[in-house]
């Protein structure tokens, strides 16, 4: 039997559209229902499932199992909330909300329901994150000393053939943070989840430098010191070129190192007392609709979940009210 889904929102095209694609072409999946205003938006989305302007076109549909909410992040706390009340197991938007109390309301509603919540920012079935994964876990790596991620991307559009304006995603009644925070949710994740431990002290520095007019930040750097002593840096940005996208990161441990840089292709790995050896990237981006089948079909838990998401949001708060010197 395939397994039902809905689309609400389409605000965060660059996910939504791939998710339906997927979703559309699986065996073991039906694209429902796709809910957004603009029904133009909908329908190219669709794939010629039903369209609509209202969510509970989906919500009250028995055909669909889960929502995947793709609409702005100020909707999303709505947006769980009545998913969980009509028993849908939810794919959520990143970040999961605007404020912590947001998302304890959303873990709430996900917690009363006995629904399953995948977080969008959680990247940890991907090839790489694997690969990273399976790096720390072995013990290869040894104790985790530090670590590195940057992404320089230009300002995101607000659809597919609009202009690179900024969109939803530069108003910060919409979503908490910007330029830095468009990223940083995948990092702050890995982060948690690579190295375990708990965040002891962070600061930084935010800044408006190539868009001075936004209002929100252009460019975030923050220096998170963690409790095992391990330190992170996590620097994000909206300064790229249009087409000069760049993902880079580095761990440190004490018998090796890792690091990746998506401009090159290139995943490295040195061990105590031995060169540098490079070898082709592996993919990064996860499979959620392959998460939601091993969870419903098979009864596996997923690895993240909206208190993972919390996590990662705590900590994006705890940034800006360090950079801004609250």
């Amino acid at each position: 039997m395939t397994i039902g889904f809905g689309i609400i929102g389409l605000d965060h095209w660059y996910a939504a559209l791939p998710f339906a694609r997927r979703v559309a072409t699986d065996p073991a999946t039906r694209l429902v229902a796709v809910v957004d205003p603009d029904l133009d938006h909908a329908r190219e989305a669709a794939l010629g499932a039903a369209v609509d302007t209202d969510p509970d076109r989906v919500l009250g549909d028995p055909a669909v199992e889960v929502v995947a909410i793709f609409a702005s992040v100020d909707r999303n706390l709505e947006l769980c909330r009545a998913a969980a009340d009509a028993g849908k197991h939810i794919v959520s938007v990143k970040p999961m909300a605007m404020t912590l109390a947001e998302a304890d309301l959303i873990i709430d509603a996900v917690d009363a329901a006995g629904v399953l919540f995948w977080p969008s920012e959680a990247r940890r079935s991907s090839p790489l994150a694997r690969e990273l994964s399976d790096a720390v876990s072995s013990g290869r790596l040894g104790e985790l000393r530090s670590a590195s991620f940057e992404m320089h991307s230009s300002l995101p559009k607000s659809w597919t053939d609009a202009p690179a304006d900024g969109g939803w995603w530069v108003d910060p009644s919409r979503v908490p943070g910007g330029g830095w925070l468009d990223h940083a949710v995948y990092q702050l994740d890995r982060m948690h989840w690579l190295f375990g431990s708990p965040v002891a002290a962070i600061t930084g520095v935010t800044g408006r430098i190539a868009h001075p007019d936004l209002a929100v930040e252009d460019y975030g750097h923050a220096v998170i010191t963690l409790e095992s002593g391990a330190v992170v840096t996590v620097e994000d940005t909206w300064l790229a070129a249009p087409g000069a996208f760049s993902n880079r990161a580095q761990l440190v441990g004490s018998n090796g190192s890792l690091c990746y840089d998506s401009t090159l292709g290139l995943l490295g790995s040195a061990g105590a007392g031995e060169p540098w050896s490079y070898r082709r990237l592996p993919e990064d981006s996860s499979d959620t609709v392959e998460l939601v089948i091993s969870s419903l079909r098979d009864g596996i838990r997923p690895e993240a979940d909206a208190r993972t998401a919390r996590a990662v949001l705590a900590t994006a708060l705890d940034f800006y009210a360090a950079a801004e010197g609250r």
